[in-house]
């Protein structure tokens, strides 16, 4: 690890993404951390397929939103928290699928509402004009005492079977302790795993990873499978001990490689010499009990 310069943004399939860590193909993104298949988006983190947002946080499949958290499916949308599937709609909070609606709470399917009051699309129109002259902190001065007066769910789990436990847990199964997950089955502690077209399944202890299946103890990964403790990789599989390495399989205790499989340390093997040299070193582990820790306390 200390043989070369640790990487000092990372990011993979990028284009002008200027000031940001922890991109992946995206282009023209500004000043934002973990996003992930978006365009022209700026002051933001955590963004998964969004175009042309701006100060979003946890925002996937969205476009020309603005000031929007955790939220999904948006279209021209601004000030929202927690709201999916909605387009031209503002200062709301726990709406689904709803369009054309200002200042609502806990909608579901409703168009022209005013502070989740039903009107007429000209008088919605011509009432939602004068608003927005307002300066938006006025107009979120006086919707928040309005929104704390009303009940609040204890946890966010839409469209999650089995025993789910967490928040922020979406379209997935049986996954206990996680959180801001999407996709997902049979997972636990874990968190940030929003990608809303891959699958992830059968991990544990993970964070930031996407289309991870039978994994433990992996940060800032996609497509992995059959992996532990692993750091910013993609496209490994088998392997374990590893950081900032792509498309390799079979591997233990590597840094830096691309293509690679059959390698201990950076160093290649034939397949049968790593099997025996790979059952050695877990075993002189075991005995000193550390194999199973993370990979600072085993460098420690």
């Amino acid at each position: 690890m200390l043989s070369k310069p640790v990487v000092d943004v990372n990011g993979k399939s990028i284009e002008n993404c200027a000031y940001g860590d922890y991109i992946y193909r995206s282009k023209n993104v500004y000043l934002s951390s973990f996003i992930t298949d978006s365009e022209d988006c700026f002051y933001s983190d955590y963004l998964f397929k969004a175009r042309d947002c701006i100060d979003c946080l946890y925002v996937t499949g969205s476009e020309l939103s603005y000031e929007c958290t955790d939220c999904s499916g948006l279209y021209n949308c601004s000030f929202l928290e927690n709201c999916h599937n909605c387009s031209a709609t503002d200062f709301c909070l726990d709406c689904n699928n709803c369009k054309d609606c200002f200042g609502c709470f806990g909608l579901k399917h409703q168009q022209f509402r005013i502070f989740n009051k039903p009107y007429i699309e000209e008088v919605y129109r011509e009432k939602v004009l004068q608003l927005k002259r307002n300066p938006p902190s006025k107009i979120i001065e006086v919707l928040r005492p309005e929104f704390d007066k009303l009940p609040r769910l204890f946890s966010t789990v839409y469209k999650a079977g089995g025993k789910s436990q967490g928040d922020y847990i979406y379209n997935s199964n049986n996954c206990f302790n996680c959180f801001n997950v999407s996709n997902s089955s049979n997972c636990a502690y874990i968190s940030d795993f929003l990608d809303t077209t891959n699958n992830s399944g059968d991990s544990f202890d993970c964070d930031f990873c996407n289309k991870m299946e039978f994994c433990y103890e992996c940060q800032t990964c996609e497509n992995c499978s059959n992996c532990n403790f692993l750091e910013h990789c993609i496209s490994v599989a088998d392997s374990e001990y590893m950081r900032f390495c792509y498309n390799c399989s079979n591997c233990f205790g590597c840094v830096y490689l691309q293509n690679k499989e059959y390698c201990i340390l950076n160093r290649q093997f034939s397949r049968d010499e790593y099997f025996v040299a790979l059952q050695k070193i877990k075993a002189d582990l075991k005995s000193e009990e550390k194999y199973g820790r993370v990979l600072a306390e085993i460098i420690e």
